[in-house]
C-alpha cells in the first residue's frame, strides 16, 4: 500500500512539473508576442515610422502566432514543448521576420538600407509579411494534418527493437567520441576547413572531406548531449557529486571555446542550448538559467567575433596559426571602438540584421515579380526541392554530374547587384527561396510539406523512447530554424535520418526485459 502511495505521489509530482513547464512557456510566449504586437501598434499610432502598413501587419502576425502557440500548448504535454513547429514560431518566424520589423520602430535604419533597391519599401515589406504569415499558417496546418497518420507510424516504430528506449550507453565510448571530436576540430581548424584560419582556397581544398568532418562534428555534439543528459539525470536523483559538476562545467567551457575558434557565433551559443535541452528532458523543467547563459553568450559572441572579422577585413588576410588567431582576437577586442566607428549602425541593429530575413525576402519577391528570374533558374530551384530524396541517397560516385544548389552567392551578385563580390553568400530566406521556385503556390506547398515532415519526425519518431529523441535532435536544428536553401535543407534532413538512426542503435544499449 505504501509503495502504491509513493508511486502515485511521484506520478503527481511529475505531472505537476509538466503542467508547470507548459504554463511557464505559455506565459513567456504570451509576453513575447504580446509585447511585439504592442510595440508595432504603438509605433503605428504615434506615426513615428515610415513603414506604417508594415508595422500594422507585423502586429497582426504577432497576435496570430500567439494564437497558434496557445492552441498548441492547450493540447501539449511537456515533451511537446520541443515540437519543431512550436519552436519555429520563435526561432524562425519571430527572429527572422518580426524581430527586425519591431526593431525598426526604434532604429529605422534596420530596414532603411533596403530602400536602395526598393523605393516603395513599405508596400513591398507589407506583402512580404503577409506571405510570411501564410507560410506559418501552411506549416502549422501541415503539421496538424499529418498527426493522425503519424500516430499509426509511431505505433509501428514502437515495435522495432532497433529503436532504443532508454538512455543507457557505454560511458567510455561516449567520452572517446568527445576526445575524437576535439582532435577533429583541431585538425579542421588547422588545415583551414573551417574556422578562424580558413579562406576560400582552403575550404575549397578540403571540400572532399567536408562531409566526413560534418559527421564527426555531429557525433561530437551527440556525445556532448548524452554526457550532459546523464549528468542532469544523476543530479535529479541526488547521485551527482561536485567532481562530476566540475568536469561537466569544463566540458561546456571547452565547447564554447571550440565555437569561438570556429568563428561561428552560433557555435558559442549552442553548448548552452544543447545543455538546456538535456536539462529539460531530464527534469521536465524550464532551463531558465541556461537560457540566460545562452543570451549572454550571444551578446559576448558579437562583442568578440564581430570586431575580429572587422579587424581581419582591415588586415586583408587570415591568421596563419591558432596562436596568431588568439592574438588577433585580443587586438580586435582592444580596437573594437575604432572598428565600430567605421559602421553607421548600432550593435542592436547589427545583431538583428544577422537574423533578419524580411528585407532579403522582399528583394527576392520583387526580383520575381518584375519578371527578372529566368525560367532555367526557376527550374533549378524547383529541382532542388523535387529531387531532394534522390539527391539525399544517390552518391556522387554513381551520379557523376550530381548537382549542388547554393544560391547565396548568386543572390548577392545578381539580385543585390554585387557582381564584383564572388565570395559572399547572402540568405534570402526559405519564403524567398520557395517564391523563386513557384510563387505563392510554391510557398504554400513548400511550407505545407515542411509541416508534414516536422510532424513525421517529431510526433512519429521523436516520441519513441530515447532513440527517437536522438533521431529528432539529429535534425532538429533544420526543422526549427528552416534554413534559406529550402531544397538542400530537406535533402540534408533525409540524408541525416538513417545516419542518426544507426548511431542511436549502436550507441545506446537495449532495454532490460523482465522475464514473464
Amino acid at each position: 500500500m505504501a509503495l502504491g502511495e509513493q508511486h502515485m505521489a511521484s506520478l503527481t509530482r511529475v505531472l505537476s512539473e509538466e503542467r508547470s513547464a507548459v504554463r511557464i512557456t505559455g506565459t513567456v510566449l504570451t509576453t513575447l508576442f504580446g509585447v511585439t504586437a504592442a510595440i508595432n501598434l504603438g509605433v503605428l499610432v504615434t506615426g513615428a515610422t515610415p513603414y506604417a502598413m508594415t508595422h500594422l501587419v507585423a502586429a497582426g502576425l504577432a497576435l496570430y502566432l500567439l494564437l497558434e502557440a496557445r492552441l498548441h500548448l492547450r493540447q501539449s504535454d511537456a515533451f511537446g514543448l520541443l515540437s519543431p513547429a512550436l519552436l519555429a514560431l520563435v526561432f524562425h518566424f519571430f527572429l527572422s521576420y518580426l524581430g527586425t520589423i519591431t526593431l525598426a520602430g526604434f532604429y529605422p535604419n534596420a530596414l532603411g538600407r533596403f530602400g536602395y533597391w526598393l523605393p516603395d519599401l513599405d508596400a513591398v515589406l507589407t506583402d512580404t509579411m503577409l506571405l510570411v504569415g501564410l507560410a506559418a499558417f501552411c506549416m502549422l496546418r501541415g503539421y496538424a494534418l499529418a498527426r493522425p497518420v503519424v500516430r499509426r507510424l509511431r505505433r509501428m516504430i514502437e515495435r522495432w527493437p532497433q529503436v532504443r528506449r532508454e538512455i543507457r550507453f557505454d560511458v567510455g565510448l561516449v567520452l572517446s567520441m568527445q576526445i575524437v571530436f576535439l582532435l577533429l576540430v583541431a585538425y579542421a581548424i588547422n588545415v583551414g576547413a573551417f574556422g578562424m584560419l580558413s579562406t576560400e582556397a582552403t575550404r575549397a581544398a578540403n571540400r572532399d572531406i567536408q562531409q566526413f568532418l560534418n559527421l564527426g562534428l555531429a557525433a561530437g555534439t551527440l556525445s556532448y548531449f548524452l554526457i550532459i543528459l546523464r549528468y542532469f539525470e544523476r543530479r535529479a536523483a541526488g547521485q551527482a557529486g561536485s567532481l562530476e559538476w566540475t568536469l561537466v562545467l569544463i566540458m561546456i567551457v571547452i565547447h564554447v571555446l571550440v565555437g569561438a575558434l570556429s568563428a561561428f557565433k552560433s557555435q558559442i551559443v549552442f553548448p548552452f542550448v544543447i545543455a538546456g535541452f538535456a536539462y529539460f528532458l531530464a527534469t521536465r523543467r524550464m532551463p531558465l538559467s541556461l537560457i540566460g547563459f545562452a543570451v549572454v553568450a550571444l551578446v559576448l559572441a558579437y562583442v568578440v567575433i564581430e570586431p575580429f572579422r572587422s579587424y581581419l577585413g582591415l588586415r586583408g588576410q587570415p591568421p596563419d596559426s591558432v596562436a596568431e588567431a588568439i592574438d588577433a582576437i585580443g587586438t580586435a577586442f582592444t580596437m573594437r571602438d575604432e572598428l565600430a566607428s567605421h559602421k553607421d549602425i548600432t550593435r542592436a541593429e547589427k545583431i538583428m540584421s544577422r537574423f533578419d530575413l524580411s528585407g532579403m525576402t522582399a528583394l527576392a519577391m520583387d526580383y520575381v515579380d518584375k519578371g527578372n528570374l529566368a525560367p532555367p533558374l526557376r527550374r533549378e530551384f524547383q529541382d532542388s526541392i523535387l529531387l531532394a530524396p534522390v539527391l539525399a541517397y544517390v552518391p556522387r560516385a554513381i551520379w557523376q554530374n550530381k548537382p549542388s544548389y547554393s544560391p547565396g552567392v548568386w543572390f548577392n551578385q545578381t539580385v543585390r547587384g554585387r557582381w564584383y563580390d564572388t565570395s559572399t553568400s547572402v540568405a534570402m530566406g526559405p519564403v524567398g527561396y520557395l517564391y523563386m521556385a513557384g510563387g505563392i503556390v510554391g510557398v504554400v506547398l513548400g511550407f505545407l510539406g515542411f509541416g508534414v515532415l516536422q510532424a513525421l519526425i517529431f510526433e512519429g519518431i521523436g516520441r519513441v523512447g530515447a532513440g527517437g529523441v536522438i533521431v529528432y535532435l539529429g535534425v532538429a536544428m533544420t526543422l526549427v530554424m528552416i534554413p534559406t536553401s529550402f531544397g538542400p535543407a530537406v535533402t540534408g534532413v533525409l540524408r541525416m535520418l538513417p545516419i542518426v538512426f544507426v548511431v542511436q542503435w549502436m550507441l545506446l544499449r537495449p532495454s532490460h526485459r523482465r522475464a514473464g
